[in-house]
């Protein structure tokens, strides 16, 4: 404690560091105290209000722009647009998924059961989820919405997304214990019978988290195999340009019939649309630009986050048309 001129200090210690643009090491010598104490004031300064920064973005009137004509175009709730100045997929990804996260946050409640599928995006979003709920107050669940892949690497398991979501929560997690797409559908039929991969698709979901799947040799459900070859010819001919939990779909947003249905097991879009009072889709990237926008006619989400390039990309398809 620094007694009754506590606040003062931190004030002071503030106006010397931002205002008049000096170190730590420099404050610390004039206020005869230790370099450690310093910082730990200034951090402290932060915490108390007494230090507010605001971040001025020029670019912030084009987002706004940009959120305001999907909301309007496709009756969404909410648009989250993030800025991105490279087109680099990575980087896209990471960007789309801390937005996500935040835009999240803000809505999660205790309570709530929280339903996530799985991918690149996806992967990012969990990693930039750090909640604020008081302890013991919580009483969250997350439910895996797919199946999971064979054949993929550890980074986007299927069951490793919920787990690391769950954990960030301190949520009880349900998995779906089976493959996103079986190898036939005799199979699929016979693990549709299993109680506890039942339960876990009867769970009534308040929050979906999804991803949006693109239909290209490099998309996750064809690069692992899960999608035959055939299938994605046959996905190619239907003019399929993406899909949500396995489910395809193509830019008009209906609903493609292939082969590969009758060996999914996943959580129903279908009943995603009709029965889940929210839910966030989370993708970006110029190779999603198609399959995004089949999503929103598709009327598949109540929210989207998006990165800046993708969304004006969408909007150009939409002036193509």
């Amino acid at each position: 404690m620094e007694g009754p001129l506590n606040k003062s200090l931190l004030a002071q210690i503030a106006k010397l560091y931002y205002l008049d643009d000096l170190s730590i090491i420099e404050i610390a010598k004039i206020l005869g105290m230790s370099r450690q104490r310093c910082s730990r004031l200034l951090k402290k300064a932060k915490e108390e209000g007494i230090v507010q920064i605001e971040v001025i973005d020029p670019a912030q009137e084009g987002v706004l722009n940009l959120e305001k004509e999907f909301e309007k175009r496709f009756s969404l709730r909410k648009v989250h647009v993030v800025s991105v100045f490279s087109k680099d997929s990575d980087l896209i990804r990471k960007a789309v998924g801390e937005a996500g996260a935040r835009f999240f946050l803000k809505v999660v409640a205790p309570g709530n059961k929280v339903g996530i599928a799985y991918g690149r995006t996806l992967y990012e979003f969990v990693r930039y989820v750090k909640p604020s709920f008081s302890e013991g107050n919580r009483n969250l669940s997350v439910v895996q919405l797919m199946g999971g892949l064979s054949r993929i690497s550890a980074n986007v398991f299927a069951t490793e997304i919920p787990k690391r979501l769950a954990e960030a929560l301190e949520a009880q997690v349900y998995y779906l214990p089976a493959p996103a797409f079986t190898r036939d559908q005799v199979t699929r039929d016979a693990m549709l019978k299993d109680e506890n991969v039942q339960a876990t698709l009867r769970e009534k979901i308040d929050i979906a988290l999804v991803g949006i799947g693109s239909v290209s040799p490099h998309a996750m459900l064809i690069q692992t195999g899960a999608i035959t070859p055939s299938e994605y010819e046959e996905l190619l001919a239907k003019k399929a340009v993406g899909d949500i939990c396995g489910t395809f779909f193509d830019i008009s947003g209906n609903i493609v019939e292939f082969s590969g249905n009758e060996r999914r097991i996943a959580v129903s879009l279908r009943d995603l649309r009709k029965k889940c009072p929210l839910v966030i889709g989370i993708a970006g990237g110029f190779e999603k630009a198609e399959a995004i926008l089949g999503a929103l006619r598709g009327r598949f989400l109540h929210v989207l986050v998006v990165d800046s390039l993708t969304a004006e990309a969408i909007l150009k398809k939409l002036e193509e048309k």
